[in-house]
């Protein structure tokens, strides 16, 4: 009966200090971003007989970072800065706070009737809006995260 209860206390003391160092281990991960880094990435949206180039930064400077963005189409181009504060971040989320918005111009590059899906991830990038993005581990340099309100996923070259 004793040995039974001595062996508890060892297991239970093993199993703690196991989960003391697996709470160390996921504590002392690195973010998954390199601080003032910028990132970059780019991509076409075909609308009908037109294709708009959309260029993307991001740069993070703790405890703030800003995405910039380039819009062209044809020979119109619209330029928008937006600046966001880190509510919270950790190896596998960032939850940001957008803070600050400013676009060249206030007219669209494009149909928005016609184009619901752009102008929907745009409704999102608000004065205070709270975004979260879940990280998603790479074996390179690059930050890809998936923007949970906005169901998209980016990943960024540095």
């Amino acid at each position: 009966m004793n040995t039974n209860r001595t062996l508890c206390i060892h297991w239970a003391i093993i199993a703690s200090i196991l989960l003391a160092c697996l709470a160390i281990f996921s504590i002392t991960l690195p973010r998954p971003y390199i601080n003032s880094q910028p990132y970059r990435s780019e991509a076409n949206h075909y609308m009908g007989h037109d294709i708009m180039v959309a260029k993307e930064g991001l740069t993070i400077s703790e405890p703030s970072a800003v995405i910039s963005l380039l819009e062209r189409m044809g020979d119109s181009e619209r330029h928008a800065a937006v600046g966001i504060s880190l509510v919270d971040t950790s190896r596998w989320q960032m939850k940001v706070k957008v803070e600050d918005i400013q676009a060249s111009t206030r007219e669209e590059l494009f149909d928005v009737s016609h184009n619901a899906e752009l102008l929907f991830s745009r409704q999102y990038f608000r004065l205070g809006s709270i975004l979260t993005l879940a990280v998603i581990p790479t074996d390179t340099d690059a930050l890809c995260y998936y923007l949970l309100e906005l169901d998209r996923l980016r990943c960024m070259n540095p």
